[in-house]
């Protein structure tokens, strides 16, 4: 199953306003260039052969030498970047991603048979216990939340192994973690199919996106396994303070 047309126009249009740039620059090869009036960062968003750059004016005047060059670099395109912005005495302090950005719609979606199921109130001394078997960047990242009646989670031999939960963006976006202990048993598909159900028992209409390190061939698998395709891949770099 493949995302619905209407799906895929609300996932550009939601990208073309965050990044603020047309629809249509995700379904043009070639790179779009446009301004992030937050500064600091420079946000890419690679759909296909389109390329959108969102980075502070300065950045974006510089980049624009450098379209080509960028047309052609794999995420993050660090090195293209700094290239760019050495005149200006710039660098690129961190990198974060490159992220896979993969939707699903009721239509796509493939649910799984599972025993997970979504917590309670009582279940909160066993979702803090799940955290401390988890290694801190690793919760950190998925960031899942402790709400009852929205966040699915499994259970084996009386421990919670895994649990999933859904942010409350325009489109909801999957944190989820697994016991270390626990991995490679199918848990984590379990509780994102449970939770990824809820969210259109919710909503039919609903858009839920998961969004993973495009290096973690696991989780990306997970995704697609369930149905999430793959929209982008996307990457932030954040400028050192000197940048512009």
């Amino acid at each position: 199953m493949t995302l619905a047309p209407d799906t895929e126009d609300r996932i550009a249009r939601h990208w073309a306003e965050r990044l603020d740039c047309a629809p249509e620059a995700f379904q043009e090869p070639g790179v779009t260039l446009t301004t992030n009036p937050s500064g600091g960062t420079v946000r890419l968003v690679r759909r296909g052969e389109a390329l959108v750059v969102a980075a502070p004016e300065a950045a974006r005047n510089a980049l624009g030498a450098h379209r080509e060059a960028l047309a052609d670099a794999e995420l993050p395109a660090r090195e293209v970047v700094e290239r760019a912005l050495a005149d200006q005495e710039a660098s690129v302090d961190a990198v974060h991603g490159p992220y896979f950005l993969g939707y699903v719609d009721e239509s796509s979606f493939s649910p799984v048979d599972t025993d997970a199921r979504l917590l309670v109130g009582a279940d909160r001394d066993a979702f803090d216990r799940l955290q401390g078997r988890v290694p801190e960047d690793e919760w950190a990242r998925a960031s899942p939340v402790f709400r009852p009646g929205q966040t699915a989670g499994l259970f084996a031999d009386g421990d919670l192994v895994a649990v999933a939960t859904l942010t409350h963006l325009p489109f909801p976006d999957v944190g989820v973690v697994v016991d270390p202990a626990h991995r490679g048993r199918g848990d984590g598909r379990a509780v994102v199919s449970t939770i990824t159900q809820t969210a259109f028992d919710v909503d039919r209409n609903a858009i839920v996106r998961y969004r993973t390190l495009a290096s973690d061939s696991a989780s990306v698998a997970l995704a697609e396994s369930l149905g999430y395709e793959r929209w982008a891949r996307s990457a932030v770099l954040v400028l050192d303070q000197g940048s512009p």
